[in-house]
């Protein structure tokens, strides 16, 4: 067809239908399906627990499920006031370690690049260094209260963001960078319209991962000292034999990592519709 031919008449009806069509409205899909198979998830590794329990014959060494559940309603109140003071620590925790990692990591695009590396090997060396013995120091410094268990789940977080947010920054397609170099855009233009969109499917795959390191970090720094909460409740029941109460921390530490990090997946869904749909198709 020569460029002066008119298109045909389809195509024109296509197009002006097409105009004048309203756009559907993206609609956000809970993740019930994800919930569902966690929740049969749970479900069977109980059955599973209680059954090896029962052919085990220990309950010293490992007691089953009903007997955790038992202790539970027995001493409810002590058990839900430290599992409020422990989610406390983690939330906390994770909101100024993930903040921390995100801002660090946009610092270092600002620095040169000497600084930047100078300062990215000093990252890559503490993260090196063993967490318990930071975690040990962070208790000396900032004491036995809250601030101290807040301050150790945030540097575990921070560390789990950080280095993967800022390798995906560094990342970005050089063709993109050249684009907004023709637009001149600024500092932050280029940092707000295209490091963060580019990285934000590895953002939420590294806040996944600081959300575990989040409760990793609380217990830690409660079993280093604290006179209350679920790491607490670990490392006094050690001490006393009581294998049921040990168990029934660990089981509640991991339900708090599983509600946040069910949070997270589902701001992951808000702010990226289509990602998650590209992976519920595979």
């Amino acid at each position: 067809m020569s460029r002066d031919a008119a298109p045909p008449a389809a195509s024109i009806a296509n197009r002006e239908a097409g105009r004048g069509a309203p756009r559907q409205p993206v609609r956000l899909r809970l993740p019930l399906g994800e919930l569902r198979s966690w929740t049969t998830f749970g479900i069977i590794m109980t059955g599973l627990w209680e059954i090896a329990s029962r052919l085990y014959g220990q309950p010293y060494l490992l007691p089953a499920p009903s007997a955790i559940a038992r202790e539970m309603i027995e001493s409810w109140q002590l058990v839900l006031s430290y599992v409020a003071i422990t989610g406390q620590e983690i939330i906390l925790g994770f909101l100024f370690g993930a903040a921390a990692a995100l801002l660090g990591a946009m610092l270092f695009l600002w620095l040169p690049r000497a600084i930047e590396d100078f300062l990215f090997r000093i990252v890559v060396t503490l993260n090196s260094t063993p967490f318990v013995a930071l975690a040990s120091l962070a208790v000396v410094w900032f004491g036995l209260g809250l601030t101290s268990k807040i301050a150790i789940a945030g540097m575990y977080t921070f560390f789990a963001v950080l280095y993967t947010t800022h390798k995906e920054f560094v990342s970005v397609e050089t063709i993109r960078e050249q684009l907004m170099d023709v637009y001149s855009a600024t500092w932050w233009q280029r940092v707000l319209l295209l490091k963060i969109p580019s990285a934000l499917p590895i953002i939420f795959v590294s806040l996944k991962g600081g959300v575990m390191a989040a409760v990793n970090g609380a217990i830690v720094g409660e079993l280093f000292g604290a006179f209350e909460g679920l790491g607490y409740m670990i490392l006094d029941s050690r001490y006393v034999g009581n294998t049921v109460r040990v168990f029934l921390a660990a089981v509640f530490c991991t339900l708090i990592g599983w509600a946040l990090l069910g949070i997270v997946t589902l701001a992951e869904r808000v702010m990226l519709p289509w990602h998650v749909s590209m992976t519920e198709r595979r």
